[in-house]
């Protein structure tokens, strides 16, 4: 019950006020994942943020799950390079716009926000293709060797265009709804879309998530007063029967209540005071008479108390 209300309160808290920059959270770090930022680079950790502007690399044998402010949600595979180009949210202006650049490996996204594709966009680019959603759930890969790039929707809709070097599309854009999967090779349009048997969605969706339930190549550590959290602890122990729990975008054993201290709350509205309008009550008296032109004068006297 005390994880639930844990998350609970992390939803709550991860938002930020309009003036705030955004920045995302990670939430699971297994193996070496890097943080380069204005020129420098150090190892990512559990509690760690992560901004517009920054990139992050994720080394063999190792995965990341980033938590962003607006609660969309990242995933990182093994061998993966993102580079968040642009990340607004404004609750202020409405005014959304997501652009990441993945220029190799997979990721995969939990959009919770509802982009309309025009004013608003949530945007992955490779350098062969640019897939665009309005809240969905997909994975976009692209392989370094190959330049090809591929997707994978487990919810909504995803829509890829191939483009080519000068930036301009190849072909017509495809609708990649769910369960389905595409690829675009380089200076070429997208292929057809194509249903993927079930077990299989299910399997690419399993190991598209990064949670805490399997041993990490090494370990990341965030304390928060007394609360120390060992990612390494929450493998299953050696010679256990009970099989590991399924995995999710968020799952209690990936939360760690200190790490989100330092994001601000949103600030409560503050409201002008109602207007109490009186009623009218017995305190007056009212003598009316008329006057010789037709009008009639009215004249309020107090009541004596």
């Amino acid at each position: 019950m005390a994880k639930v209300v844990g998350f609970v309160c992390f939803l709550l808290c991860v938002q930020v006020h309009a003036a705030d920059k955004m920045y995302g959270v990670f939430m699971v770090v297994k193996g070496g994942v890097q943080i380069h930022t204005e020129g420098k680079t150090a190892p990512a950790k559990v509690g760690a943020k992560v901004y517009e502007g920054d990139k992050v690399v994720t080394a063999a044998d190792s995965r990341a799950k980033i938590v962003m402010s607006d609660r969309n949600v990242l995933n990182l595979s093994p061998d993966t390079t993102i580079e968040i180009t642009q990340y607004q949210n404004d609750a202020a202006t409405g005014k959304k716009n997501v652009e990441i650049k993945l220029s190799g490996g997979k990721i995969r996204s939990n959009v919770e926000q509802t982009y309309d594709g025009e004013k608003s966009k949530f945007q992955i680019k490779t350098p062969t293709a640019v897939a665009g959603v309005r809240g969905t759930q997909f994975q976009a890969g692209f392989d370094v060797k190959t330049q090809m790039t591929s997707i994978v929707t487990f919810k909504g809709a995803v829509s890829l265009a191939a483009v080519n070097a000068q930036g301009k599309m190849v072909g017509n854009p495809v609708m990649v709804k769910k369960g389905e999967m595409t690829t675009a090779a380089p200076n070429a349009a997208p292929e057809t879309p194509k249903a993927l048997p079930k077990e299989e969605i299910k399997q690419i969706d399993g190991d598209s998530v990064a949670s805490a339930v399997t041993a990490p190549v090494e370990t990341a550590t965030v304390e928060a007063g007394t609360n120390t959290r060992d990612v390494a602890s929450e493998a299953p122990l050696a010679g256990t029967d009970k099989p590991a729990a399924p995995t999710s975008m968020i799952d209690s054993q990936d939360m760690d209540l200190g790490m989100a201290q330092e994001i601000k709350p949103i600030a409560a509205p503050v409201l002008a005071p109602p207007t109490v309008v009186k009623a009218p009550t017995q305190d007056t008296l009212k003598d009316v008479t008329r006057t010789l032109n037709g009008k009639t004068k009215v004249i309020i006297t107090p009541r004596p108390r």
